[in-house]
Order: C-alpha cells, then structure tokens, then sequence
C-alpha cells in the first residue's frame, strides 16, 4: 500500500472538542486536561494485554504480530507475548511508580521487546550523539548538545514513532499535571502545572511531532484505545493542538475547524529487498556465494535510498546492487532502505528495511531451512543427533553469541522460531547448533557449533546466573522432565540452562526462568535436487508440484495437515499446512 494523504475526520470522533475552541497557552492546555482526563481504568497486566490485542497487532505475511516500537523482534500473538513487557513510554519511576491512573494508562503503554525496555530504563527522550546500544531500531547514548536536561544517557526512538512517542508526553504531562512528579531525575519536566515540559524537551517533542504526522496506524490505535478507556490522546485527534499550546502558535487561538480538515500524510510502506529469509519486522537475511544483482522494490511513486552497512551513508538507489562473489564461507553483508515520499514539498520515509547476507558456500552443511522435531524420549537423546535449544513458552532460540556485558555470562538469543505441531522448519540466523558428547557415567558434554555445525566450543559455568561458551566440557545430565521439557542440569549447585524472558537471554539458573525444549534435526531436504525421483528437465516452471516431505509427488494440493514441499520450475520451498 502506497497511501500517500488520507484525511483525518475529528468532525467524527465521539468526542466534543468545542471547549477548545479559541483557547490557546495555558488555557487550552487546562481545557484539554478537563476533557481527556475522565476516562475508565483498567487493571494493569492481562486486561492491558488484552488491550493491546484491539489496539497493537499488525499482519506480517497473513498473521498476527505484536506491533512493537522498541524493536523489529517478530513475536506472533499466537505464541503469547513471553520476552515482552508493558512499556511505560514515560517512565513510570519518574513519578515514584504508583499504580494510579498514569501508570494505567493506555495512551502511554505500549508492548515492547523486554531487552529493549531495560535499556530504556528511565532515560530521558533525546537525539543521541554517541549511540552505546541499538537494536536496529531504537538506541541509546550520550544525548547531542543542548539536550538531555543534564542526562548523561538518553533514549532515541526510530524516526518512524518519534511522533507517536511526542504525542504520548503531551498527553501525559497535560492529564498527569499534578501527579507525585519526582525531583530527581527530573530531566525533562518541571514541577509546575505549567509549562511542566522543560523548554528544550517540548521543543524537541514539536519538531518530532511535525516530522513525524499522525498516520493511519496511529489514529486507528487512538480509536481502539478509546474504545477500551473511553477516552481518546486530543494531541492524536487534532494534529496541531500542540502548537497551540507550547509551540509558535502558543498565542493564536485554536480554530477547530481548521484543524479538522488538515490533512494527515502517512509514510509510505519499508522497501522489500526481495524472496529472502523473514528474520523480524522489515528484517531479512539470505544466503550468497557467486556475484549477483540484488534488487529493491518499494511502493509506486515513492524514491528509494539505501546504505551498505548499519552504519553507512544512505545514497540515492537507481539500479539493482551488485554482490560480488564471496572469498570465503561466514562473510557478512548488510544492506538498509528507505522509501520516500513527497507532500507539499516536504519529504515522508518510511521505516527502514535491513537485510543480511551470509556468504555459504555451495554443498557446506546448511541448517537454516532444515525440519527439527522436539525432543519427546529420552531415547531421542544421542550423540548422532544435532539439536537446537528453544524456550518453552517465548520460543526463542539459543545463539552462539556471548553477551555483551562486561562479564558476558550469558548467551544471546538471535531471535524466536515458529514451531507448529512440534515442528520448526526455519532457524534465526546465528542459532547455536548442539552436539552432545559423552562425559562417562551416563552425563554429557553439550558443544555448542554455528550453523553450518562448525565447532566453537561447549557449554561451561561457575557459578549460578552464568553460562560461556569455553573450550574445555563440562559434564552435565541431560534429561526430559515430566511436563516434557528438557533439563541440562549443571549441578544443584549451578543449577539449569533456562531463558530469561525479562532479559532475553540464556543462562544457568538455580531459580524458575523458562525452561527449554530441545529439537533434533529429522531432516536437511532443501531444494528441488534433495527431492527424491523429481527430474528437473519435466517440470513446467508454471505449474505448481506438491510433494510429501519423503519426496512423493501428489496428484494436487494437500488437504490433510502436515509438512510438504511445493515445486514451481526449480525452485522448492516447505510448507507446513494446519
């Protein structure tokens, strides 16, 4: 979809608006808190989830994702929301934490990635000059010059919801006036009824507002959102409105009939780099080996730009990307787009799109695309065997990176796995693969290798609470428990490797985090020549051919629930039907 101009109708909303009218500084600000503050409470934590369900959920390839502005992490809803958490957009420690009516609110509440969450903690809103931490997305850092309000560290959302995060501090600093405010940190608020944002914030919340216009998502999440309180966020249903109160306009009376028909740009949609691996929200990575032209597609009427790196200069795209040809297997390339769009002269982007190349070469074991079945015998545990370590409930799959602390004690997941019936037929780039070696009396080494089953390692701690990736083994007993999940026991002492959903990570734990299952690889059939009895020379590339997972050819489309592989010329790729 291309939507280019839509025309918000404030004419429509349940709401009455026409005590603002002519008001404008402090006045309207007061006159908008007597409208929007009335609204109905709900009780934090399940009914906010289900809140989130009408109002924070998109359709990725079909299905239903969490719609995350902290991260591009994919988590469906179907798996539950495990690894995530209720996101205070302003931070709640900020007015001492009470569950009142701010802390409630859903206008400010978003889901978000757990990992992303803690590294906002409650720094201020800022542009950041030296980033320590992005995800891709969201980063933080030492604030540029002029702002922070004295913060040492500040939060950047992405360019793409720096709108919707101004219009959220606008609603809460207008409702939330007169709440228990704290003294410290106090960047950037005062402890005044008015303006109560400190000068350098709001003017940094209007550049942001105006730069990123409400769009379609955002006043669709106002309307769903009022729907459950029972009030809308004025600033999402009036673009504008907050000129009038701290902006340039903050002494020209507010006409509501010019607000509500100014019309509402929405960005267009992220370029797309292709038939690639889904990796996360506008996020891909593939395979590479020999030179090739990689081509960017975007909606019509839109110019393209791209940068090579996470970190490059973005540059005009007028023709397809030249890869050139790999020296050597475990090379990487990134690539990042955006789409642009022109308004009146101004210019709309969209959200950026990353892509990953990982060079392999040809005939190299690949497990990406391999079948892996969970784990439900102890029989099923041997040392012919590779596995993958999964959560239980977030679905997240182990990596083979370490952290990043300065300890690095524990293990980095590179993202969640789709698992239907039991079954996972796509891995994370940067899964770990497992091998178990026997330690003697019945115990385990667990080595820990990359994708293509190369070797790094094994599993090592200790202590509790640490897990590393070392090159000596330690023996560990490997066992199914009763609710069917897999325990790695490294001693009562040390305790289990288990997943911390509140800080996405793998770890040995004595306490109760996530436990884990593990998924043993059943089969690596990928690609028409790992087909059995398929002749490539017979097949129309126009007729579409289904077959089982044992290589059957079948007389049409499947109706019975199960893995299979469709065939269109030379290409084969799995299907899993429910």
């Amino acid at each position: 979809m291309a939507a280019l101009l839509s025309v918000l109708a404030i004419s429509g909303s349940a709401t009455d608006y026409s005590s603002l009218e002519g008001l404008c500084g402090a006045q309207l600000k007061e006159a908008v808190k007597a409208i929007a503050l009335p609204h109905t409470q709900i009780s934090y934590g399940d009914a906010t989830w289900d809140a989130f369900e009408k109002a924070d959920v998109r359709l990725i390839d079909g299905r239903e994702a969490w719609f995350d502005m902290y991260s591009n992490r994919l988590v469906w809803v179907a798996n539950g929301h495990s690894g995530m958490n209720i996101e205070h957009a302003v931070a709640n420690s900020w007015w001492g934490g009470e569950k009142n009516a701010a802390y409630k609110d859903l206008h400010h509440l978003n889901p978000s990635d757990a990992d992303a969450n803690g590294r906002k903690s409650n720094h201020p809103l800022a542009p950041v000059a030296r980033v320590t931490w992005s995800n891709g997305l969201s980063c933080i850092g030492s604030p540029a010059a002029g702002y922070g309000g004295g913060a040492s560290t500040a939060f950047e959302p992405a360019d793409e919801y720096k709108g919707d995060f101004a219009r959220a501090y606008f609603y809460i600093f207008t409702l939330y006036d007169d709440i228990s405010w704290q003294n410290s940190p106090a960047c950037m608020y005062e402890l005044t009824a008015w303006p109560t944002l400190q000068p350098w914030a709001y003017a940094m919340l209007l550049d942001w507002a105006a730069s990123d216009p409400v769009d379609e998502r955002e006043s669709g999440r106002n309307a769903a959102v009022a729907g459950v309180q029972k009030n809308e966020n004025p600033f999402v249903a009036i673009p504008g409105l907050a000129e009038h109160i701290w902006g340039m306009k903050s002494d020209v009376p507010l006409s509501l009939k010019e607000a509500m028909t100014e019309p509402v740009p929405n960005r267009p949609e992220a370029p797309v780099f292709g038939d690639y691996t889904l990796a996360g929200v506008n996020t891909w990575s593939g395979r590479w080996w020999d030179s090739f032209e990689m081509e960017i597609t975007a909606p019509e009427g839109t110019s393209i730009y791209y940068a090579t790196g996470v970190d490059g200069d973005f540059i005009p795209y007028e023709e397809a990307i030249t890869i050139p040809a790999a020296d050597e297997p475990g090379e990487s390339l990134t690539f990042r787009a955006y789409a642009e769009s022109q308004l009146d002269g101004l210019p709309y982007r969209s959200p950026v799109s990353t892509i990953t190349l990982t060079s392999f070469r040809e005939g190299d074991n690949d497990f990406m695309h391999a079948t892996w079945q969970r784990v439900a015998d102890d029989s099923e545990i041997n040392e012919e065997s590779v596995y993958v370590a999964v959560s239980s409930k977030a679905f997240a799959s182990m990596g083979y990176e370490e952290g990043s602390s300065s300890t690095s004690n524990y293990i980095k997941t590179p993202g969640n796995v789709d698992v239907a019936d039991g079954i996972i037929t796509l891995l994370p780039e940067g899964t770990a693969l497992l091998k178990l070696q026997p330690s003697g009396g019945g115990e385990w080494y667990v080595q820990v290798c990359d994708m293509t089953l190369e070797p790094l390692g094994y599993l090592w701690t200790d202590a509790a609470k640490k897990c590393y990736i070392r090159e000596e083994g330690m023996a560990t007993e490997i066992s199914l428990t009763a609710d069917g999940n897999t325990a790695i026991s490294f001693g009562s002492t040390y305790g289990t490797l288990q997943y911390n959903a509140q800080s996405p990570r793998f770890s040995i734990y004595t306490s109760k985090q996530q436990p884990i299952e593990l998924y043993r690889c059943i089969s690596q059939t990928v690609g028409v020549q790992a087909i059995p009895s398929v002749d490539d020379s017979s097949i129309d590339a126009s007729v579409e051919e289904w077959y089982t997972i044992q290589g059957e050819r079948l007389s049409g489309t499947p109706t019975v629930p199960g893995l299979y592989i469709l065939v269109r010329g030379t290409r084969a790729t799995k299907h899993l039907l429910r």
